[in-house]
């Protein structure tokens, strides 16, 4: 490796962190790792040879040239880097370069700024460099980062550009504009990730082979790439598991700093708001470790693991994705062979309450209006709106109605009008209406009466109270713009 590469100091080897450092270490750069998870240290420098650890962020920035910072929080940024007796900032040598690579509020890179001139070290460059891509991706050295600074030199922008994918490296200006960029992509990714579990829990609520309506709402005008990816994993998510992924804390945290930062601002976030309460109640029920996927629990009180149970077997080979997911009326195959079923004769098939079609334009609706909402956003924050399309065309908050209503949208002052629009908010009109209207007793499915004694009792009546939290949010506000 070549040795005049300049050596970094990195701090906080998280799920993301990890992956990050290891990248850089592996891409031949002197790198020092500090993290106040002691085994995830060992773990790193066991699997990475050539890096080095430190007891302590003031030990770690020994001659380096770089500090990255990938702790969770700002709370946790602050004593790391100003800590009297352990703090780093003390110990960078002139000139060297913190690179902030935590989602954390604007507001926050301002105070840094402040807080390196009072402690008489202007001559530390600072650069706002959140990123996004999740951990996959950072071991890869393919993220997307959203860097902004009074200027990024050559030798900042080699070692960002390692850790980023091709064309993913974006220099948004001014300090500061690198976290409001990641707020807005954030916005995408809070909604969407709720989204996720609304959609899901509602599927399987309606009788379908969650599988089945996976593999079909991934496509088409309903695809999301958290759809996608949180979607897959809600079918085998095991209760009480760690998060593989990204954990409820780090998404509620990322939806509470853009929320604190509007507010300010009397910016409106709606849809954001309201994901931003389901966030918190996963907290105050104890999963804030656990994958930000289990937020479908919420959905399905009585049955919070219908999703997985109701999933078959994943295919030995990939099956082609159906090609029109949102006219389809396919039925879901027989559940997969248990210990009730020992002579593997499939099981009777439960009706169903809900066509694909309904769960698609409920997915595609709410997508529309998360556009609306983070895009509006994005204006207020004075960002450039084709550099956002762009960053959010090609990461985790990407959705195909993003891309396909954005210019109807924007022509339109980011509000939810427009032809097409329209069209797509009437049909959720119509399915929430669908779906409060289906009632299930012992006579089978249909709408009002029930079964033979009138009354319900079946999964119809508990489809009737199924909580649209974001389809009726984002039903509200095309109903209030059409008034103004």
């Amino acid at each position: 490796m070549a040795s005049n590469l300049p050596k970094i100091a990195f701090a906080g080897l998280g799920a993301m962190g990890y992956g990050m450092a290891s990248h850089l270490a592996k891409s031949g750069y002197h790198l020092t790792a500090f993290d106040i998870h002691q085994p995830s240290l060992n773990r790193f420098t066991n699997e990475n040879q050539t890096a080095l650890a430190a007891k302590n962020p003031r030990e770690a920035v020994q001659d380096a040239d770089f500090l990255i910072v990938m702790v969770a929080t700002s709370v946790q940024a602050t004593p790391l880097l100003f800590d009297q007796d352990t703090g780093a900032v003390q110990a960078l040598k002139q000139n060297a370069t913190i690179i902030i690579c935590s989602t954390v509020a604007p507001a926050y890179i301002t105070e840094l700024q402040t807080l390196l001139a009072e402690k008489g070290r202007e001559d530390i460059r600072l650069i706002d460099s959140p990123v996004s891509g999740g951990s996959s991706r950072a071991a890869d050295g393919t993220l997307s980062i959203f860097a902004s600074a009074s200027e990024i030199d050559p030798q900042a922008r080699g070692v960002l550009q390692t850790m980023s994918a091709l064309n993913k490296l974006y220099e948004l200006g001014e300090l500061g504009n690198g976290s409001k960029a990641k707020l807005v992509h954030q916005v995408f990714a809070g909604v969407n990730i709720a989204a996720t579990s609304e959609v899901m829990g509602l599927a399987a609520l309606a009788g379908w082979d969650t599988r089945v309506a996976y593999e079909a709402l991934k496509e088409g005008d309903s695809w999301s790439w958290m759809f996608g990816h949180r979607g897959g994993y809600m079918l085998d998510n095991k209760e009480g598991e760690r998060a593989r992924y990204s954990a409820i804390t780090i998404i509620a945290k990322d939806v509470a700093i853009i929320t604190s930062t509007a507010r300010p601002l009397n910016h409106p976030l709606p849809l954001l708001s309201t994901a931003e309460q389901l966030y918190l109640h996963a907290l105050s029920a104890g999963w804030g470790p656990e994958d930000d996927c289990v937020l479908v629990r919420l959905y399905l009180p009585q049955q919070p693991n219908l999703v997985a149970a109701s999933a078959s077997a994943p295919p030995l080979t990939p099956t082609k994705p159906h090609p029109n997911p949102n006219t389809t009326t396919i039925s879901p195959p027989a559940n997969p062979t248990s210990s009730k079923n020992p002579h593997n004769h499939p099981p009777p098939e439960p009706p169903l309450l809900l066509p694909l079609a309904t769960l698609s334009t409920l997915l595609t609706a709410i997508h529309i209006a998360a556009t609306a909402e983070a895009m509006s956003l994005s204006v207020r924050l004075n960002l450039p709106t084709d550099t956002i399309f762009d960053i959010v065309s090609n990461a985790a908050g990407s959705s195909a109605a993003f891309t396909a209503y954005f210019e109807e949208l924007r022509g339109n002052g980011w509000r939810l009008r427009g032809e097409r629009v329209a069209k797509v908010m009437g049909g959720l009109k119509d399915v929430v209406g669908e779906v409060r209207g289906l009632e299930v007793g012992e006579g089978g499915v249909g709408e009002g009466g029930g079964g033979k004694d009138g009354g319900g009792g079946g999964r119809g009546e508990n489809i009737r109270g199924y909580p649209l939290w974001l389809a009726e949010r984002a039903l509200g506000e095309w109903f209030r713009e059409r008034l103004d």
